[in-house]
């Protein structure tokens, strides 16, 4: 069973990887207001990419990468490296989702980040994450907060729902 849920984190991971590299690169051929054709194709592209094939692969990454947390029960120092590291990848996803939605507002866009510059932080922060889950390294956990090493035992700041 955690053979398969690893399968399609893995698989999922890698189409949501590969189309936050690629979307940026799209976007950038798709700043040329002129060209009507091509940029309403760009438009078509860009928008069935990231609605049909990126984003249902991040979402299916998320969830069986939480199904294999809660299931392995993964509470390391590394494994919180490994989420803030996803962090980075979920805002990149919003940023191309922004651009995505002004592409097809106004039929081009000119991002406010170069793609390059989207392109190399992804890739880094890719091979980051690929380097902490891999590598596992021995974090020091007195440098993590308080609150995140013991459990409290408290109430909830909000009151339990009734049934």
């Amino acid at each position: 069973m955690i053979s398969a849920v690893k399968f399609f984190h893995i698989s999922a991971l890698s189409v949501w990887c590969t189309g936050l590299l690629l979307l940026p690169v799209l976007l950038q051929c798709a700043d040329n207001p002129v060209r009507e054709g091509e940029a309403a194709r760009m438009r078509m592209f860009a928008h069935h990419a990231y609605n049909a094939i990126v984003s249902p692969a991040a979402v299916i990454a998320t969830v069986a990468g939480g199904v294999l947390l809660f299931a392995k029960w993964v509470v390391d120092p590394w494994m919180f490296v490994k989420l803030a590291l996803i962090a980075v990848l979920v805002l990149m996803h919003t940023y191309v989702c922004h651009c995505v939605t002004r592409l097809g507002e106004r039929g081009y866009v000119r991002a406010a980040l170069s793609p390059t510059v989207l392109f190399l932080g992804g890739f880094a922060s890719m091979c980051a994450i690929l380097f902490v889950v891999l590598a596992k390294p021995r974090l020091i956990a007195d440098v993590m907060p308080g609150w995140l090493r013991n459990p409290v035992g408290g109430q909830l700041l909000f009151p339990t729902v009734p049934n």
